[in-house]
């Protein structure tokens, strides 16, 4: 007898991802096969669902479309069949109460699909469940998948994907500030490469205020203000204000006593 596959509804980046890694088999469902690009899986409509008859589902769409698609399912499968979403910021029951089997599967990484298919072995993975059941079988294959898997609610997923905004997306857009100044005076950014991956590498899930360094870390007011003539955007300099700011509060609680103690060169 066939093995009844897995069936990814979506052809974005983390579905590209999500089909090199799922076992088993695999079927991607698109609205519109035919511009959804190669794929080394079958590509398939919505019409083709209920005779593929999956064992789960798993709704790699974005956010604003996870309670359209389900709603789609649901005219077309039948309720005791397990569906998952893969959002870290939208509650469980998006997914219309139609299906009794309801999951979120939310890997913690930025995806592309011209990327190399990710190991997964390292990346966290967040679940979440409507019952006992789909706890379980989420938790079968996430851990098939990845060697850290967490269980939050809706609440604590949500804040989990607000610190990942600030310490991914954020800190890329900071990087495309420094890549523009650095252009200003045409110096190459890969000069900033080694310390950019010296910082992250320094981060062990300790407090980063303790390993917090620079102008604003030791109160040199002298270098910060040399550092604002230097910026011409109004945006920027705003933003070295608001950030040091934020430094000075994070570390004059615990570091009051050797606040200006760090030597002038430290970055």
């Amino acid at each position: 007898m066939p093995e009844t596959p897995t069936v990814i509804v979506g052809t974005g980046n983390l579905a590209w991802h999500l089909a090199a890694v799922l076992p088993g088999s695999v079927v991607v469902v698109s609205r519109t096969p035919a511009s959804a690009g190669e794929w080394p899986i079958p590509v398939v409509s919505f019409d083709h669902l209920p005779e593929i008859q999956p064992a789960s589902i798993i709704l790699a769409v974005p956010d604003n479309r996870i309670a359209e698609v389900s709603r789609q399912l649901a005219a077309i499968l039948p309720p005791t069949l397990p569906v998952y979403h893969t959002s870290g910021a939208t509650p469980i029951d998006r997914i219309t109460d139609h299906f009794v089997h309801r999951g979120v599967l939310w890997p913690i990484r930025s995806l592309r699909r011209d990327d190399d298919p990710a190991d997964w072995r390292d990346l966290p993975l967040i679940i979440y469940a409507s019952n006992e059941a789909t706890r379980n079988q989420l938790t079968r294959l996430a851990e098939s998948l990845s060697d850290t898997v967490a269980w939050l609610d809706d609440q604590q997923r949500a804040q989990l994907h607000l610190a990942a905004v600030f310490s991914n997306n954020f800190v890329t857009a900071l990087y495309e500030v420094a890549y523009q100044l650095c252009a200003t005076y045409a110096i190459p950014f890969k000069l900033l490469l080694p310390i950019i991956r010296k910082t992250a590498e320094q981060q062990d899930g300790g407090r980063p205020a303790d390993r917090q360094t620079g102008a604003a870390a030791r109160g040199d007011t002298a270098t910060m203000e040399r550092h604002l003539s230097l910026i011409t955007d109004e945006r920027y300099h705003q933003l070295y204000r608001d950030i040091s700011e934020l430094i000075l509060q994070y570390r004059l609680p615990q570091h009051h006593a050797d606040f200006r103690s760090k030597p002038d060169d430290d970055l």
